[in-house]
């Protein structure tokens, strides 16, 4: 099956297929992979400070994570590892305490013990079985996101990429000649691929359903590959002492100099490196950033297994000018995100090249709702100006904080959104910023998790659906027309319609398919009391563990505790959101004279009426009565 093919009647293994690739809520995911969890616990078994009592609520909240990601393991995964994490757990009892190093190193090499278990391929192929079989026995959507999670962060433990393995497998379950005889050859079923020609190559391998599985488990499981990958990133206003400078594994090269040699032919393309100069290597010079201050650099990982290469070329690079121009540059060269890759010699992938506080993929978009925020706003705000009060001063200037904290790293991130959330903690109620939050918002980001999920699967709706009879499409769009309609450069989702037809988008779907997980998904938990309790009951508990671990994470940077990037990369967005709801909140409040106390207990007893309507009993539409049009 390829690109354009349509399919009737999909099977289950589509479906799989679909879950493989589906990265549906991966950027909003607040709770930590199994293995990040235990990543977490490692860190405070390791952390050397002297142990005082508030570390207890920090362990704690590590123990949190790990028992919540422990309980949504599926059953085989599960199974391989009950031993060692019954006999973690007990050596855990008792800790944090004073003088209990000797528990602590037993603690610690237990949990070493269970990580490396965790990891290995044999519980590998397990988190495969429960991924295959949450498909196969059609169960909740969320089962199956939280199953294929698992799996892409294992095989990236492993050095293995999990894009590149998931791409593989996904051909082989369609059947595709060509997928599966790369796959046979990976393994070495067959020498070549010489015999294969064009037309073959695009016929279906004719494989039955039990040997396109079989062999999809052993691709899980072949040796993370080893090539030369070489990685390309750049930094802006930067100069070097010279064209090209090298040192070790990292080389500089001014950005004008290497592209005329690039591009042009020039008189020293001779000394520019193979995956550039090499026609069949498919370097895309264009994809360079342009201007007078911009520095190449060229970092060579040698041969190694990498599951994600231009992350830790990029952590080479990034170090290695920090800590050349650390203390005398205090603003330092900007990094571009982005990258080219070559594995081999060859270019496999890129990213296009911006800075942090860029955005080139919607300009003129976001240049027009700013506009129209502009003209909403400023004759506002403009009056306040001239002899603005303190308070209206310090909200302004936390909004540039918190404009520039989404342009940083998770860990400085969170540091300039908690800043913001001391602030208003201390204007609005005078307690400590996490009682604030969970006393102010944590219904209102509950309210808004279930409407952005219901709105969502509407906005969506007619999304990847070249693979079905053009019925489904048609259905999916008219069924879209009816949930969100356009004004002007807007749109708005009517959250009523979206829960009156849910129902009826469920029945548009072809049995196996994401699309058809997802509205079943939503449809049940809308249904009646038992699943909207449920359901809120779900994200209650969500938002528990990312605060203790936001607190936890804060009170690290602060105090010089450990924090793992998987932590800190997880509550990061909470952290902005929050951070940027409550400024909100507060700026509206001063402009229309209110106090900000008044503005934020507005927001906390809306969303209280709504959680309390919601746990009633009452139908779900009904309860967003007062919902405004997103």
């Amino acid at each position: 099956m390829f690109f354009g093919d349509v399919v009737v009647d999909p099977s289950w293994t589509f479906e799989l297929t679909e879950a493989l690739r589906d990265r549906w809520y991966e950027k909003e995911e607040v709770d930590l992979t199994f293995p990040a969890t235990l990543d977490q616990l490692r860190s405070w078994l390791d952390d050397s400070r002297d142990f005082e009592r508030r570390h207890r609520f920090y362990w704690q909240a590590a123990m949190n994570d790990f028992d919540d990601g422990v309980n949504r393991l599926g059953p085989e995964y599960r199974q391989g590892l009950t031993v060692q994490v019954d006999t973690f757990r007990s050596a855990m009892e008792g800790l944090p305490a004073a003088g209990a190093e000797e528990q602590v190193a037993q603690a610690s090499q237990l949990l070493l013990s269970l990580a490396r278990e965790a990891c290995s391929d044999g519980q590998l192929i397990c988190a495969w079985r429960d991924v295959v079989s949450a498909v196969r026995d059609g169960q909740d959507y969320e089962v199956i996101r939280m199953r294929t999670g698992l799996l892409r962060a294992l095989l990236k433990r492993s050095q293995r990429g999990s894009a590149e393995v998931m791409r593989s497998i996904t051909g082989v379950l369609l059947d595709r000649q060509i997928d599966v005889r790369v796959a046979q050859l990976s393994l070495g079923d067959v020498a070549d691929l010489s015999t294969l020609s064009r037309q073959d190559a695009e016929a279906s391998a004719g494989l039955s359903e039990e040997a396109r599985l079989d062999l999809s488990v052993r691709l899980l499981t072949v040796p993370p590959r080893r090539a030369h990958h070489v990685v390309w990133h750049a930094f802006a206003k930067a100069r070097i002492a010279g064209m090209v400078q090298t040192f070790g594994s990292i080389t500089l090269y001014d950005r004008d100099w290497f592209h005329g040699n690039a591009t042009e032919d020039g008189p020293h393309r001779d000394q520019l490196p193979h995956e550039v100069t090499e026609a069949e290597s498919f370097f895309p010079t264009d994809w360079l950033p342009e201007g007078p201050h911009v520095v190449l650099v060229r970092v060579d990982l040698g041969v190694v297994a990498a599951a994600d290469a231009p992350a830790v070329s990029r952590l080479q690079a990034r170090s290695m000018v920090l800590a050349a121009t650390f203390p005398e540059d205090f603003r330092g060269w900007e990094m571009y995100v982005g990258y080219i890759h070559a594995v081999d010699g060859i270019c496999t992938s890129n990213e296009a090249f911006r800075l942090a506080e860029e955005d080139f993929a919607t300009p003129h978009l976001q240049m027009d709702a700013t506009a129209e925020r502009l003209n909403r706003m400023a004759p506002r705000v403009a009056p306040h100006l001239p002899g603005a009060n303190s308070d209206l001063s310090d909200v302004i200037d936390a909004v540039g904080w918190w404009k520039a904290s989404s342009a940083q790293p998770s860990l400085p991130a969170v540091v300039l959104d908690v800043r913001i959330l001391e602030l208003l903690a201390s204007r609005v109620s005078g307690q400590e910023w996490y009682v604030y939050l969970d006393n102010f918002h944590k219904n209102a980001w509950i309210q808004h998790q279930i409407a952005h999920a219901l709105m969502r699967v509407a906005w969506h709706a007619r999304d990847d659906l070249r693979h079905f009879t053009p019925d489904v499409g048609q259905a999916a769009e008219a069924l879209r027309r009816e949930m969100v309609q356009y004004e002007g450069m807007g749109f708005h989702t009517d959250i009523h319609k979206v829960i009156s037809r849910l129902p009826d988008l469920v029945l548009v779907y072809p049995t196996h398919s994401k699309q058809r997980r997802r509205a079943e998904s939503l449809a049940r938990r809308v249904a009646g009391g038992e699943g909207m309790h449920a359901w809120y009951e779900e994200f209650n508990d969500r938002w528990s563990r990312a605060l203790n671990r936001l607190r936890s994470v804060r009170n690290s940077l602060a105090h010089g505790g450990p924090v793992t990037p998987g932590a800190a990369a997880s509550v990061a967005p909470l952290a902005h959101f929050l951070a940027g709801t409550g400024l909100m909140d507060s700026l509206s409040a001063l402009l229309e004279g209110e106090s900000q106390a008044t503005a934020h207990a507005k927001r906390r007893d809306n969303a209280d009426t709504w959680a309390a309507r919601w746990l009633s009993g009452i139908p779900a539409s009904e309860t967003f009565d007062a919902w405004p049009a997103a």
